[in-house]
């Protein structure tokens, strides 16, 4: 057996600083589980933006419009596609 338990029953203040850094360290866990999700979020959020633009800039070429109409409706809608996404996945716990 390990000597740890006996040395955690004599000593409180030792077990008490082990608590406070599992604590500490679940703490720390839960931000960057947090700060990944949304830089995740954002990536996605733009990458969907991006992929709208280059389908309307294509759509546009292929149709030889003066005005970027195709450019400007679906960089709209994934606009609007994201901000959907990204509302679903943060209520989503």
């Amino acid at each position: 057996m390990s000597a740890t338990p006996r040395i955690l029953k004599t000593c409180p203040l030792l077990r008490d600083n082990l608590k406070y850094l599992d604590e500490k360290k679940e703490a720390r866990k839960k931000a960057v589980d947090s700060y990944m999700k949304y830089t995740g979020i954002a990536f996605q959020m733009g990458g969907v933006i991006l992929v709208g633009v280059l389908i309307g800039r294509k759509l546009d070429q292929y149709f030889e419009q003066e005005q970027p109409l195709f450019t400007a409706a679906l960089a709209l809608l994934a606009v609007i596609g994201a901000i959907y996404s990204v509302i679903k996945d943060t209520l989503k716990k």
